[in-house]
């Protein structure tokens, strides 16, 4: 989960605040209290552990808006209404971005905005839910945000070959970066799902019978904790499993991770972040001359776009899904592949 700098550590401050009892929420009540309690609401409900923290960090531009960055008195419940919201979403359409390579030369967009909205959006149903004096959530008007092309993140299957060939094999980061990449585009994974398995996950036991009797010692399928807290069984080919293998091969360590980067974390563990991750991916499409800048999502793209021209509904469970309407969106073409069908379909009718 990536977090605006702008929020600095008042996100982490709200997360970690004292107890709030509902009860005691009134219109003079400080905003921040308001937010304490609706955050640890939606901890309550089971939101997940990345859901939380990004709400908060939103929700944290909005306090922070509110008291005017300190210049202002304690901003309370009761100063919450249209006005401050209408005054809210115009400065976030201002603001500028201040992270990646736009940082500081342009204005966040309206996707992002959107995020900022929506989280508003709940803060506020939560008020109205506890019979607060605030606006209703469709006070709460969003940004018009275009939707992204299907073809956007298209990958046709020859450039998905050159960015494999692309990994420098004959070393073991080289073997790493293949197995990773091997393993999004088999299992249409999330990067976030990939970095978070375990190696005893994958890796059989000596003694244990491979899938098959093929020798190779990954096991065929595992269960990954996805988005909306939920789990869901993926599954590997014999390529996949053959550079996870050789992978595994290489490690010298005792780390449960079963992506690790020689770079200690607080937690002590060496496991990979979703950070390095996006990196290796990027290395590679360099590498491979392609003039895209292909992202993990690329591959999650790549490989629920070939499962969905197979059959939609099996692609829309392997993905992870809740609405089959999502996976249609991955139905797009490359150029290449539309212009082959033209002259296949069209063209040839016409003479």
């Amino acid at each position: 989960m990536k977090i605006s700098r702008d929020s600095g550590q008042e996100w982490q401050d709200l997360l970690g605040s004292d107890y709030v009892d509902p009860r005691d929420l009134k219109p003079s009540s400080p905003i921040r209290d308001f937010v304490v309690v609706h955050l640890q609401e939606l901890r309550d409900k089971g939101r997940s552990e990345r859901t939380v923290p990004r709400y908060a960090a939103y929700l944290a531009d909005f306090v922070r808006f509110m008291e005017g960055d300190g210049k202002r008195a304690r901003a309370r419940v009761s100063d919450i209404d249209i006005r401050s919201l209408k005054a809210f979403a115009s400065h976030l359409t201002r603001r500028g971005v201040q992270n990646g390579r736009y940082g500081g030369r342009a204005t966040i967009g309206a996707a992002t905005k959107n995020l900022h909205l929506i989280a508003l959006r709940g803060l506020l149903k939560f008020g109205v839910l506890l019979d607060l004096a605030v606006p209703g959530p469709e006070k709460v008007e969003l940004a018009k945000a275009v939707q992204p092309s299907p073809d956007a993140r298209h990958l046709a299957e020859d450039r998905v070959e050159r960015l494999l060939r692309a990994c420098e094999t004959a070393t073991d980061k080289g073997v790493r970066a293949r197995a990773l990449l091997e393993f999004l585009l088999a299992t249409g994974c999330r990067i976030s799902e990939a970095v978070g398995l375990d190696r005893r996950q994958l890796e059989l036991t000596r003694g244990a019978r491979t899938p098959n009797d093929d020798g190779v010692r990954i096991a065929e399928e595992v269960t990954v904790f996805g988005k909306g807290s939920r789990y869901r069984r993926v599954y590997l080919h014999r390529r996949a499993r053959e550079w996870l293998m050789k992978y595994l091969a290489t490690r010298k360590d005792n780390d449960k991770a079963l992506f690790v980067t020689q770079k200690k974390s607080a937690d002590g563990s060496y496991r990979m972040s979703v950070w390095t991750a996006e990196q290796i991916v990027r290395d590679a499409a360099k590498r491979a001359g392609l003039s895209e800048d292909v992202s993990p999502h690329w591959l999650r793209h790549a490989a629920i776009t070939f499962w969905a021209k197979g059959d939609l509904t099996s692609a829309q469970r392997l993905a992870g899904h809740r609405q089959i309407a999502t996976t249609q969106r991955y139905l797009g073409s490359s150029d290449a592949e539309l212009k082959a069908f033209y002259k296949r379909h069209v063209e040839g009718r016409a003479t």
